[in-house]
């Protein structure tokens, strides 16, 4: 008994002394700790992903600094459109031919084709022709988002030999009825009939690769063109599609963290119907043909298109239906039904638009500048600039000391 005893108060006693170094708690806690431990972890990869979520989600800086390269006959005008209205109602600064309405675009650019710049600008819209070096110095590749617009290279070359006549330029194919399918059956005889290829003849070959950049010497040298289009792909950060207009556009406004408002648009400098000619499947197998390395331009960037889109994910095509909604709405608001004209050079029309009656102010001033094409709005931007100049120059520093007293 009395052994039983001793050993009851040696028990206390060690329980006691448990108690006082704190281990008994820690015995009881141990098996609850590692399911809290697991749920601490479970919780903080919520948290993680809701932070996650909330930067997705959260506010993003409108892109401002942008240099668009507009080439012939892609849907260009229209784009340009849109950046002007963009630009002129955020008043940012437009980088401006120093004469005319283009940068000299058969050559390639260079600063001195741009009127003195008195700020750094933010877009760059009109016609040039790529030119690394002076253009990554004007608009720093680290700031700026250098866009462009390609075209379905049949339909593209279509366009600029007939829009353009090319056909007038060689005497074999001044008078024949289809000067394109004459060309097109002996190009290398044509070309050579040219005393100097120049202007509008700088565009008779792979006029994207032209405009984008590559010296025509190296056109038909297959490695040169793929390590060249490599490098196109290094340099722009959105290769729109005329065939893919709106979806380009929508991509566009997610990438640069726009508004759909800042993208509605009036399709600018189309031909009428009458002027555009039918391609045969063989016609368009020889333009492919002469125009190889332009196909091959335009299949790389349709799957980066495609690819870009992919990445935006479901919500996408949403936005791009909410788009065209609000395309119909715009139309049906400002534009008169019928079919009308604008003169873009003298004797020279394209398909336009004639503005409803008694539509508010505001609305008929968006309207307006939904339909100037790139010369009455290059016009205006350089008034608008002008204006400028002399408001700065108009302030004087005694007029302001004179306030002050």
């Amino acid at each position: 008994m009395m052994r039983f005893r001793k050993r009851i108060i040696l028990l206390i006693s060690f329980l006691f002394l448990l108690i006082v170094l704190g281990l008994v708690p820690r015995l009881f806690e141990s098996k609850p700790r590692v399911v809290k431990s697991r749920y601490s972890e479970r919780r903080r990869e919520l948290n993680d992903d809701l932070e996650a979520t909330l930067d997705c989600n959260s506010p993003c800086k409108p892109v401002n600094n942008i240099l668009f390269l507009k080439t012939h006959k892609t849907g260009s005008s229209t784009v340009t459109n849109i950046l002007n209205r963009y630009g002129d109602t955020r008043d940012l600064t437009f980088a401006l031919p120093s004469k005319g309405y283009s940068f000299y675009s058969y050559n390639s650019f260079i600063l001195k084709f741009a009127v003195p710049f008195w700020k750094a600008p933010n877009i760059l819209c009109n016609h040039a022709r790529y030119n690394k070096v002076p253009m990554n110095w004007l608009f720093p590749k680290e700031t700026t988002r250098y866009i462009t617009l390609l075209r379905e290279p049949t339909q593209h070359f279509e366009s600029i030999f007939n829009f353009f006549k090319v056909g007038r330029r060689f005497l074999a194919t001044k008078n024949v009825s289809v000067p394109l399918e004459t060309f097109l059956r002996h190009t290398a005889f044509y070309l050579r009939q040219a005393k100097n290829i120049t202007g509008i003849l700088k565009l008779i070959k792979n006029p994207a690769l032209f405009e984008l950049g590559l010296d025509p010497k190296y056109q038909n040298n297959l490695a040169v063109v793929r390590n060249y289009i490599r490098f196109l792909q290094q340099e722009f950060d959105l290769v729109m599609l005329m065939e893919y207009f709106d979806e380009s556009l929508v991509l566009l406004k997610r990438r640069f963290c726009w508004k759909i408002e800042d993208i509605l648009y009036f399709k600018l400098n189309e031909r009428r119907g009458k002027d555009k000619q039918e391609l045969s499947s063989k016609v368009k197998e020889q333009i492919l043909k002469w125009n190889s390395g332009d196909a091959l331009l335009y299949d790389v960037f349709n799957q980066t298109l495609w690819k870009m889109i992919e990445e935006e994910g479901p919500d996408f095509f949403k936005d791009l239906a909410l788009f065209r909604k609000e395309l119909e709405s715009i139309k049906s608001t400002c534009l008169r039904e019928g079919k009308f004209l604008t003169a873009l050079f003298p004797g020279l029309y394209v398909q336009g638009y004639s503005l409803k009656p008694n539509i508010s102010k505001e609305l008929n001033n968006t309207c307006n500048k939904m339909i100037m094409n790139e010369i009455p709005f290059l016009n205006y931007l350089r008034y608008k600039m002008k204006r400028n100049f002399q408001a700065i120059d108009s302030s004087v520093n005694q007029q302001n000391v004179i306030q002050q007293q």
